[in-house]
Protein backbone atom coordinates (compact mmCIF):
# COMPACT_ATOMS: atom_id res chain seq x y z
CA UNK A 1 0.00 0.00 0.00
CA UNK A 2 2.83 2.32 0.91
CA UNK A 3 4.53 1.54 -2.41
CA UNK A 4 1.30 2.31 -4.32
CA UNK A 5 0.95 5.64 -2.50
CA UNK A 6 4.55 6.55 -3.33
CA UNK A 7 3.96 5.65 -6.96
CA UNK A 8 0.79 7.74 -7.07
CA UNK A 9 2.60 10.67 -5.47
CA UNK A 10 5.42 10.29 -7.99
CA UNK A 11 3.01 10.60 -10.92
CA UNK A 12 1.29 13.57 -9.30
CA UNK A 13 4.64 15.34 -8.88
CA UNK A 14 5.54 14.65 -12.52
CA UNK A 15 2.16 15.97 -13.67
CA UNK A 16 2.59 19.07 -11.51
CA UNK A 17 6.09 19.70 -12.91
CA UNK A 18 4.73 19.30 -16.44
CA UNK A 19 2.10 21.94 -15.74
CA UNK A 20 4.73 24.28 -14.31
CA UNK A 21 6.96 23.72 -17.35
CA UNK A 22 4.08 24.39 -19.73
CA UNK A 23 3.22 27.54 -17.84
CA UNK A 24 6.83 28.63 -18.03
CA UNK A 25 6.90 28.13 -21.80
CA UNK A 26 3.64 30.02 -22.15
CA UNK A 27 4.90 32.92 -20.06
CA UNK A 28 8.19 33.08 -21.89
CA UNK A 29 6.51 33.24 -25.29
CA UNK A 30 3.51 35.25 -24.18
CA UNK A 31 1.30 33.57 -26.77
CA UNK A 32 0.44 30.29 -28.41
CA UNK A 33 3.01 29.01 -30.88
CA UNK A 34 2.10 30.66 -34.17
CA UNK A 35 2.40 29.26 -37.67
CA UNK A 36 3.57 32.64 -38.98
CA UNK A 37 5.49 35.52 -37.38
CA UNK A 38 3.81 38.81 -36.55
CA UNK A 39 4.34 41.93 -38.66
CA UNK A 40 4.33 45.57 -37.52
CA UNK A 41 4.82 48.34 -40.09
CA UNK A 42 5.38 51.96 -39.03
CA UNK A 43 4.97 54.66 -41.69
CA UNK A 44 5.93 58.28 -41.05
CA UNK A 45 4.43 61.04 -43.21
CA UNK A 46 6.84 63.48 -44.91
CA UNK A 47 9.87 62.52 -42.82
CA UNK A 48 13.08 63.64 -44.51
CA UNK A 49 16.48 61.98 -44.76
CA UNK A 50 18.00 64.30 -42.15
CA UNK A 51 15.06 64.03 -39.75
CA UNK A 52 16.21 60.96 -37.81
CA UNK A 53 18.89 60.78 -35.15
CA UNK A 54 20.90 58.04 -36.85
CA UNK A 55 21.44 60.43 -39.79
CA UNK A 56 22.99 62.97 -37.41
CA UNK A 57 19.86 65.08 -37.20
CA UNK A 58 19.23 67.66 -34.51
CA UNK A 59 15.98 65.77 -33.94
CA UNK A 60 16.03 63.12 -31.24
CA UNK A 61 14.67 59.75 -32.37
CA UNK A 62 16.12 57.23 -29.90
CA UNK A 63 13.46 54.59 -30.54
CA UNK A 64 13.78 54.66 -34.31
CA UNK A 65 17.56 54.71 -33.88
CA UNK A 66 17.36 51.61 -31.69
CA UNK A 67 15.82 49.67 -34.56
CA UNK A 68 18.91 50.35 -36.69
CA UNK A 69 21.10 48.88 -33.94
CA UNK A 70 18.85 45.85 -33.58
CA UNK A 71 18.08 45.28 -37.26
CA UNK A 72 19.02 46.12 -40.83
CA UNK A 73 19.17 49.72 -41.99
CA UNK A 74 17.85 49.90 -45.55
CA UNK A 75 20.23 52.57 -46.75
CA UNK A 76 18.90 52.72 -50.32
CA UNK A 77 15.17 52.54 -49.76
CA UNK A 78 13.06 54.33 -52.38
CA UNK A 79 9.45 55.46 -52.34
CA UNK A 80 7.36 57.90 -54.40
CA UNK A 81 7.43 61.71 -54.15
CA UNK A 82 3.90 61.74 -52.66
CA UNK A 83 2.12 59.61 -50.12
CA UNK A 84 -0.72 57.94 -52.08
CA UNK A 85 1.57 56.38 -54.71
CA UNK A 86 3.92 55.09 -51.99
CA UNK A 87 1.06 53.53 -50.04
CA UNK A 88 -0.22 52.00 -53.27
CA UNK A 89 3.20 50.45 -53.98
CA UNK A 90 3.54 49.19 -50.40
CA UNK A 91 0.13 47.53 -50.15
CA UNK A 92 -0.15 46.17 -53.72
CA UNK A 93 3.46 45.46 -54.73
CA UNK A 94 2.53 46.99 -58.08
CA UNK A 95 3.51 50.11 -60.00
CA UNK A 96 1.46 53.21 -59.14
CA UNK A 97 2.61 54.66 -62.48
CA UNK A 98 1.05 51.66 -64.20
CA UNK A 99 -2.16 52.33 -62.27
CA UNK A 100 -2.18 56.03 -63.11
CA UNK A 101 -1.51 57.05 -59.50
CA UNK A 102 1.30 59.59 -59.42
CA UNK A 103 -0.33 62.24 -57.21
CA UNK A 104 -2.15 62.32 -53.86
CA UNK A 105 -5.55 60.67 -54.19
CA UNK A 106 -8.38 63.12 -53.63
CA UNK A 107 -11.97 63.80 -54.58
CA UNK A 108 -13.89 60.62 -55.43
CA UNK A 109 -10.83 58.68 -56.58
CA UNK A 110 -9.91 55.39 -54.95
CA UNK A 111 -7.19 52.82 -55.27
CA UNK A 112 -8.96 50.55 -57.81
CA UNK A 113 -11.07 48.01 -55.96
CA UNK A 114 -9.83 45.14 -58.11
CA UNK A 115 -6.29 45.57 -56.76
CA UNK A 116 -5.30 42.93 -54.21
CA UNK A 117 -3.74 44.26 -50.99
CA UNK A 118 -1.21 42.87 -48.53
CA UNK A 119 -3.74 42.66 -45.64
CA UNK A 120 -6.02 40.53 -47.83
CA UNK A 121 -3.27 37.97 -48.38
CA UNK A 122 -2.38 37.98 -44.68
CA UNK A 123 -5.99 37.69 -43.56
CA UNK A 124 -6.45 34.67 -45.83
CA UNK A 125 -3.39 33.14 -44.15
CA UNK A 126 -4.95 33.42 -40.70
CA UNK A 127 -3.69 36.85 -39.64
CA UNK A 128 -5.64 39.40 -37.68
CA UNK A 129 -5.12 42.62 -39.64
CA UNK A 130 -5.22 45.86 -37.67
CA UNK A 131 -4.69 49.49 -38.71
CA UNK A 132 -4.24 52.72 -36.81
CA UNK A 133 -3.51 55.98 -38.62
CA UNK A 134 -3.67 57.54 -42.08
CA UNK A 135 -5.15 55.76 -45.13
CA UNK A 136 -5.16 58.21 -48.10
CA UNK A 137 -6.10 55.64 -50.71
CA UNK A 138 -9.64 56.84 -51.25
CA UNK A 139 -12.75 57.42 -49.16
CA UNK A 140 -15.50 57.84 -51.76
CA UNK A 141 -17.67 55.35 -49.86
CA UNK A 142 -17.21 52.64 -47.27
CA UNK A 143 -16.08 50.06 -49.84
CA UNK A 144 -12.89 52.08 -50.34
CA UNK A 145 -11.95 52.18 -46.63
CA UNK A 146 -9.41 49.90 -44.95
CA UNK A 147 -11.93 47.77 -43.03
CA UNK A 148 -13.43 46.78 -46.38
CA UNK A 149 -10.06 46.16 -48.03
CA UNK A 150 -8.52 43.48 -45.87
CA UNK A 151 -8.19 45.09 -42.45
CA UNK A 152 -10.24 43.72 -39.55
CA UNK A 153 -10.30 47.16 -37.96
CA UNK A 154 -9.43 50.73 -38.90
CA UNK A 155 -8.98 53.76 -36.66
CA UNK A 156 -7.71 57.10 -37.90
CA UNK A 157 -8.27 59.35 -40.90
CA UNK A 158 -8.95 58.58 -44.54
CA UNK A 159 -7.68 61.73 -46.26
CA UNK A 160 -4.34 63.42 -46.79
CA UNK A 161 -3.93 65.57 -43.68
CA UNK A 162 -5.86 66.82 -40.67
CA UNK A 163 -5.64 69.26 -37.80
CA UNK A 164 -3.76 67.36 -35.08
CA UNK A 165 -6.16 68.45 -32.33
CA UNK A 166 -9.58 69.02 -33.92
CA UNK A 167 -9.00 66.28 -36.53
CA UNK A 168 -10.66 68.46 -39.15
CA UNK A 169 -10.10 67.42 -42.74
CA UNK A 170 -7.42 69.44 -44.48
CA UNK A 171 -6.08 70.84 -41.22
CA UNK A 172 -8.03 74.10 -41.19
CA UNK A 173 -10.75 76.35 -42.60
CA UNK A 174 -12.10 75.81 -46.09
CA UNK A 175 -11.14 78.49 -48.55
CA UNK A 176 -12.83 79.91 -51.61
CA UNK A 177 -11.05 79.93 -54.98
CA UNK A 178 -8.45 82.67 -54.85
CA UNK A 179 -7.65 82.02 -51.19
CA UNK A 180 -10.37 83.99 -49.40
CA UNK A 181 -11.56 82.35 -46.23
CA UNK A 182 -15.02 80.84 -46.48
CA UNK A 183 -15.57 80.79 -42.72
CA UNK A 184 -16.84 77.23 -42.69
CA UNK A 185 -14.88 74.62 -40.80
CA UNK A 186 -14.59 71.24 -42.50
CA UNK A 187 -15.95 68.14 -40.78
CA UNK A 188 -13.64 65.88 -38.79
CA UNK A 189 -11.80 63.20 -40.73
CA UNK A 190 -11.52 60.82 -37.80
CA UNK A 191 -13.25 57.48 -37.58
CA UNK A 192 -13.43 53.90 -36.49
CA UNK A 193 -14.54 51.46 -39.18
CA UNK A 194 -16.46 54.05 -41.17
CA UNK A 195 -18.14 55.79 -38.25
CA UNK A 196 -17.06 59.35 -37.46
CA UNK A 197 -15.51 59.92 -34.05
CA UNK A 198 -15.44 63.20 -32.16
CA UNK A 199 -12.76 62.92 -29.51
CA UNK A 200 -10.05 65.07 -28.00
CA UNK A 201 -6.37 64.44 -28.25
CA UNK A 202 -3.21 64.95 -30.26
CA UNK A 203 -3.55 62.62 -33.26
CA UNK A 204 -0.01 61.22 -33.03
CA UNK A 205 -0.67 60.11 -29.48
CA UNK A 206 -4.14 58.79 -30.28
CA UNK A 207 -2.74 56.68 -33.12
CA UNK A 208 -0.11 55.26 -30.79
CA UNK A 209 -2.65 54.61 -28.04
CA UNK A 210 -4.91 52.71 -30.42
CA UNK A 211 -2.00 50.59 -31.67
CA UNK A 212 -1.20 49.61 -28.09
CA UNK A 213 -4.85 48.80 -27.39
CA UNK A 214 -4.95 46.55 -30.45
CA UNK A 215 -1.81 44.71 -29.37
CA UNK A 216 -3.08 44.20 -25.83
CA UNK A 217 -6.45 42.80 -26.93
CA UNK A 218 -5.26 40.76 -29.93
CA UNK A 219 -6.10 37.09 -30.30
CA UNK A 220 -2.89 35.43 -29.13
CA UNK A 221 -3.73 32.29 -31.05
CA UNK A 222 -3.44 34.13 -34.37
CA UNK A 223 -0.51 36.01 -35.92
CA UNK A 224 -0.90 39.80 -36.03
CA UNK A 225 -0.37 42.35 -38.78
CA UNK A 226 -0.38 45.85 -37.29
CA UNK A 227 -0.16 48.79 -39.71
CA UNK A 228 0.63 52.05 -37.87
CA UNK A 229 0.60 55.03 -40.20
CA UNK A 230 1.26 58.32 -38.43
CA UNK A 231 0.16 61.61 -39.98
CA UNK A 232 3.25 63.12 -38.35
CA UNK A 233 5.26 65.06 -39.26
CA UNK A 234 3.04 66.24 -42.15
CA UNK A 235 1.78 69.82 -41.88
CA UNK A 236 0.04 71.65 -40.29
CA UNK A 237 2.92 72.19 -37.89
CA UNK A 238 1.44 71.39 -34.49
CA UNK A 239 2.97 69.83 -31.40
CA UNK A 240 2.48 69.75 -27.63
CA UNK A 241 4.42 72.56 -25.98
CA UNK A 242 6.45 70.15 -23.87
CA UNK A 243 7.99 68.72 -27.05
CA UNK A 244 8.55 72.14 -28.63
CA UNK A 245 10.43 73.22 -25.49
CA UNK A 246 12.97 70.43 -26.09
CA UNK A 247 14.20 72.27 -29.20
CA UNK A 248 14.68 75.81 -27.92
CA UNK A 249 18.13 75.86 -29.48
CA UNK A 250 16.66 75.44 -33.00
CA UNK A 251 16.38 78.98 -34.37
CA UNK A 252 13.97 78.36 -37.23
CA UNK A 253 10.50 78.22 -35.73
CA UNK A 254 9.06 75.86 -38.35
CA UNK A 255 12.00 73.51 -37.91
CA UNK A 256 11.58 73.69 -34.14
CA UNK A 257 7.93 72.62 -34.23
CA UNK A 258 8.62 70.03 -36.91
CA UNK A 259 11.32 68.52 -34.69
CA UNK A 260 8.85 68.36 -31.83
CA UNK A 261 6.37 66.50 -34.04
CA UNK A 262 8.97 63.91 -35.01
CA UNK A 263 10.04 63.55 -31.38
CA UNK A 264 6.43 62.96 -30.29
CA UNK A 265 6.04 60.29 -32.97
CA UNK A 266 9.25 58.58 -31.88
CA UNK A 267 7.95 58.48 -28.30
CA UNK A 268 4.81 56.67 -29.49
CA UNK A 269 6.89 54.22 -31.50
CA UNK A 270 8.90 53.55 -28.37
CA UNK A 271 5.74 52.84 -26.38
CA UNK A 272 4.55 50.38 -29.01
CA UNK A 273 7.94 48.63 -29.12
CA UNK A 274 7.82 48.34 -25.33
CA UNK A 275 4.42 46.66 -25.49
CA UNK A 276 5.77 44.24 -28.10
CA UNK A 277 8.42 43.30 -25.54
CA UNK A 278 5.96 43.11 -22.65
CA UNK A 279 3.66 40.87 -24.70
CA UNK A 280 6.63 38.54 -25.38
CA UNK A 281 6.25 39.15 -29.12
CA UNK A 282 9.68 40.56 -29.88
CA UNK A 283 11.46 37.43 -31.14
CA UNK A 284 8.54 36.47 -33.37
CA UNK A 285 7.77 39.86 -34.85
CA UNK A 286 9.11 41.63 -37.94
CA UNK A 287 9.16 45.39 -37.37
CA UNK A 288 9.55 47.73 -40.35
CA UNK A 289 9.87 51.51 -40.20
CA UNK A 290 9.79 53.84 -43.23
CA UNK A 291 8.77 57.28 -44.45
CA UNK A 292 6.26 57.67 -47.28
CA UNK A 293 8.28 60.31 -49.16
CA UNK A 294 10.99 62.87 -48.63
CA UNK A 295 10.40 65.86 -46.41
CA UNK A 296 9.16 69.29 -47.45
CA UNK A 297 11.66 72.04 -46.63
CA UNK A 298 8.81 74.55 -46.49
CA UNK A 299 7.18 72.30 -43.91
CA UNK A 300 10.21 72.24 -41.62
CA UNK A 301 11.87 69.06 -42.89
CA UNK A 302 15.44 68.47 -44.04
CA UNK A 303 16.73 66.01 -46.63
CA UNK A 304 20.39 67.07 -46.39
CA UNK A 305 22.71 66.15 -47.97
CA UNK A 306 20.36 64.77 -50.61
CA UNK A 307 19.06 66.90 -53.46
CA UNK A 308 15.57 68.47 -53.38
CA UNK A 309 12.59 67.05 -51.44
CA UNK A 310 8.95 66.07 -51.43
CA UNK A 311 7.30 66.11 -54.85
CA UNK A 312 10.59 65.54 -56.66
CA UNK A 313 12.19 62.39 -58.10
CA UNK A 314 15.62 63.64 -57.08
CA UNK A 315 17.06 61.67 -54.15
CA UNK A 316 15.70 64.00 -51.48
CA UNK A 317 12.15 63.34 -52.65
CA UNK A 318 12.26 59.54 -52.89
CA UNK A 319 15.15 58.13 -50.83
CA UNK A 320 13.98 57.91 -47.22
CA UNK A 321 14.92 56.46 -43.82
CA UNK A 322 13.93 52.81 -43.44
CA UNK A 323 14.88 49.88 -41.21
CA UNK A 324 13.68 46.32 -40.63
CA UNK A 325 14.16 44.18 -37.49
CA UNK A 326 13.62 40.50 -36.75
CA UNK A 327 15.77 39.37 -33.79
CA UNK A 328 17.64 36.15 -34.39
CA UNK A 329 16.75 36.07 -38.08
CA UNK A 330 18.05 39.34 -39.53
CA UNK A 331 21.54 40.55 -38.62
CA UNK A 332 21.69 43.32 -36.02
CA UNK A 333 23.33 46.68 -36.66
CA UNK A 334 23.89 46.15 -40.38
CA UNK A 335 23.59 48.77 -43.12
CA UNK A 336 22.34 47.33 -46.41
CA UNK A 337 23.04 49.16 -49.67
CA UNK A 338 20.69 46.95 -51.67
CA UNK A 339 18.38 48.99 -53.92
CA UNK A 340 14.97 48.46 -52.31
CA UNK A 341 11.66 50.05 -53.22
CA UNK A 342 8.21 50.24 -51.68
CA UNK A 343 7.01 47.83 -54.40
CA UNK A 344 9.41 45.20 -53.08
CA UNK A 345 7.87 45.00 -49.63
CA UNK A 346 4.81 42.86 -50.41
CA UNK A 347 6.71 40.04 -52.18
CA UNK A 348 9.64 40.27 -49.75
CA UNK A 349 7.50 40.20 -46.61
CA UNK A 350 5.36 37.37 -48.00
CA UNK A 351 8.49 35.23 -48.23
CA UNK A 352 9.65 36.29 -44.77
CA UNK A 353 6.27 35.50 -43.22
CA UNK A 354 5.90 32.20 -45.05
CA UNK A 355 2.63 33.10 -46.78
CA UNK A 356 1.56 32.72 -50.39
CA UNK A 357 0.61 36.00 -52.11
CA UNK A 358 -2.90 35.79 -53.50
CA UNK A 359 -2.56 38.56 -56.07
CA UNK A 360 -3.81 37.68 -59.56
CA UNK A 361 -2.01 40.57 -61.24
CA UNK A 362 1.80 40.47 -61.44
CA UNK A 363 3.97 42.19 -58.86
CA UNK A 364 6.15 45.05 -60.03
CA UNK A 365 8.26 44.60 -56.91
CA UNK A 366 10.96 42.02 -56.33
CA UNK A 367 11.52 39.52 -53.50
CA UNK A 368 14.65 40.74 -51.67
CA UNK A 369 14.40 38.61 -48.53
CA UNK A 370 17.63 36.77 -49.33
CA UNK A 371 19.50 40.07 -49.49
CA UNK A 372 17.96 41.25 -46.21
CA UNK A 373 19.09 38.05 -44.46
CA UNK A 374 22.57 37.66 -45.93
CA UNK A 375 23.52 41.28 -46.60
CA UNK A 376 24.54 40.34 -50.15
CA UNK A 377 23.52 42.65 -52.97
CA UNK A 378 21.33 40.99 -55.60
CA UNK A 379 20.67 42.42 -59.06
CA UNK A 380 17.53 44.53 -59.16
CA UNK A 381 15.44 44.88 -62.27
CA UNK A 382 14.85 48.33 -63.74
CA UNK A 383 12.58 50.50 -61.60
CA UNK A 384 10.56 53.57 -62.59
CA UNK A 385 9.39 56.06 -59.97
CA UNK A 386 7.24 58.91 -61.17
CA UNK A 387 5.65 62.20 -60.28
CA UNK A 388 5.59 65.05 -62.83
CA UNK A 389 9.02 63.74 -63.80
CA UNK A 390 10.15 60.12 -63.96
CA UNK A 391 13.25 58.49 -62.50
CA UNK A 392 14.63 55.25 -63.93
CA UNK A 393 17.05 53.12 -61.90
CA UNK A 394 19.06 50.90 -64.22
CA UNK A 395 21.93 49.16 -62.46
CA UNK A 396 24.28 51.84 -61.17
CA UNK A 397 22.62 54.51 -63.32
CA UNK A 398 19.72 56.84 -62.60
CA UNK A 399 18.03 58.77 -65.41
CA UNK A 400 15.60 61.59 -64.68
CA UNK A 401 13.27 62.53 -67.50
CA UNK A 402 11.18 65.66 -67.21
CA UNK A 403 7.87 65.71 -69.00
CA UNK A 404 7.23 68.20 -71.76
CA UNK A 405 5.02 71.12 -70.71
CA UNK A 406 2.99 73.39 -73.02
CA UNK A 407 4.89 72.27 -76.06
CA UNK A 408 8.28 72.71 -74.45
CA UNK A 409 10.47 69.60 -74.69
CA UNK A 410 11.31 67.66 -71.58
CA UNK A 411 14.81 67.19 -70.24
CA UNK A 412 17.04 64.29 -69.29
CA UNK A 413 19.68 64.07 -66.58
CA UNK A 414 21.94 61.08 -66.01
CA UNK A 415 23.65 60.25 -62.72
CA UNK A 416 26.01 57.51 -61.57
CA UNK A 417 23.89 57.34 -58.47
CA UNK A 418 25.93 55.11 -56.15
CA UNK A 419 29.02 57.24 -56.60
CA UNK A 420 27.07 60.51 -56.71
CA UNK A 421 24.07 60.26 -54.35
CA UNK A 422 23.88 64.06 -54.13
CA UNK A 423 23.32 64.22 -57.90
CA UNK A 424 25.93 66.88 -58.50
CA UNK A 425 27.21 65.62 -61.86
CA UNK A 426 24.83 65.29 -64.81
CA UNK A 427 26.49 62.88 -67.24
CA UNK A 428 23.85 62.98 -69.97
CA UNK A 429 26.16 64.89 -72.32
CA UNK A 430 29.05 62.56 -71.53
CA UNK A 431 27.03 59.42 -72.34
CA UNK A 432 24.42 60.60 -74.89
CA UNK A 433 23.77 57.11 -76.34
CA UNK A 434 23.16 55.62 -72.90
CA UNK A 435 20.91 58.56 -72.03
CA UNK A 436 18.89 57.98 -75.19
CA UNK A 437 18.61 54.24 -74.57
CA UNK A 438 17.44 54.69 -70.98
CA UNK A 439 14.98 57.36 -72.08
CA UNK A 440 13.52 54.85 -74.52
CA UNK A 441 12.92 52.43 -71.62
CA UNK A 442 10.89 55.13 -69.87
CA UNK A 443 8.94 55.91 -73.03
CA UNK A 444 8.02 52.24 -73.53
CA UNK A 445 6.75 51.71 -69.98
CA UNK A 446 2.95 51.12 -69.94
CA UNK A 447 1.64 54.08 -67.99
CA UNK A 448 -1.84 53.82 -66.54
CA UNK A 449 -4.64 56.18 -67.39
CA UNK A 450 -4.80 58.94 -64.75
CA UNK A 451 -7.53 58.30 -62.20
CA UNK A 452 -9.09 61.68 -62.95
CA UNK A 453 -10.29 60.46 -66.35
CA UNK A 454 -11.66 57.10 -65.27
CA UNK A 455 -15.42 57.13 -65.44
CA UNK A 456 -17.21 55.19 -62.77
CA UNK A 457 -14.22 55.17 -60.43
CA UNK A 458 -14.16 58.82 -59.62
CA UNK A 459 -11.50 61.34 -60.47
CA UNK A 460 -8.38 62.17 -58.65
CA UNK A 461 -9.84 65.64 -58.50
CA UNK A 462 -8.10 68.91 -57.93
CA UNK A 463 -5.11 68.64 -55.70
CA UNK A 464 -5.86 69.59 -52.15
CA UNK A 465 -4.75 73.05 -51.23
CA UNK A 466 -1.89 72.91 -48.81
CA UNK A 467 1.38 71.04 -48.49
CA UNK A 468 0.61 68.33 -51.06
CA UNK A 469 0.86 71.07 -53.68
CA UNK A 470 3.93 72.53 -52.07
CA UNK A 471 1.98 75.38 -50.46
CA UNK A 472 3.00 76.38 -46.96
CA UNK A 473 0.26 76.03 -44.37
CA UNK A 474 0.20 78.20 -41.24
CA UNK A 475 2.25 76.88 -38.34
CA UNK A 476 0.06 76.09 -35.36
CA UNK A 477 0.76 74.89 -31.87
CA UNK A 478 -1.31 73.31 -29.17
CA UNK A 479 -4.38 75.41 -28.34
Amino acid sequence: MRHRNLKTSHYRILAFLAIIAAAGVSNSSGQEKLKHPNLVIFVADDLGWNDVGYHDSVIKTPNIDSLTRQGVELNRFYVYPFCSPTRTALLTGRSPLGLGITRPIGGDAVLPLDEHLLPQTLKSSGYQTLMSGKWHLGSRDETALPHKRGFDSFYGHAGGFIDYYTHQRGGGLRRRPGGTQQGETPPPDWQRNGKTLVEEGYSTQLIGKEAIRLLRKRDKKKPTFLYVTFNAPHTPLQAPQEFIDRYKSVENEDRRVFAAMVDAMDVEIGKILKVIDEEKMRDNTIVLFMSDNGGSARGGASNAPLNSGKGSVYEGGIRVPAVIRWPGVLPAGKKLDQLTTAHDLFPTLATALGVKPLNKKPFYGQDLWKSFRTGKIVPHKDVLIASQSIALFHGEWKLIQGRSVNGRPGYRELFLINADPQERFDLSQVYPELTEALGAIIDRFPKGEPLSSRRGRGGQGRRQRGPESGQQRPRQQQP
